[in-house]
């Protein structure tokens, strides 16, 4: 008869296991995150380039100079803060 494996190989076995599985978890925890940051990047872009556009606007319309609207300026400079490395 076949002695059955020594109780420590499965052990080994079962420890690699979870820690592929705890990997696999991990990684996936990670590009969803990333995926999200991703996404409100995008959508902090997509608010300053359209503050941008009625900055403008409203400084071709305008005979007096006009100063910057305080949520562009906020969302100016959030997003230089979000996009320096």
């Amino acid at each position: 008869m076949n002695p059955a494996e020594p109780p420590s190989t499965n052990g080994l076995r079962y420890a690699t296991i979870g820690v592929a599985c705890v990997a696999v978890l991990l990684g996936i925890l990670f590009m969803r995150f990333n995926a999200q940051v991703d996404l409100e990047r995008e959508e902090a872009a997509e608010r300053l380039a359209l503050c941008q556009h009625l900055e403008s606007v409203a400084r071709a319309t305008s005979t007096t100079s006009l100063e910057s609207l305080e949520a562009c300026k906020q969302l100016r400079k959030r997003y230089s803060e979000s996009a320096a490395p």
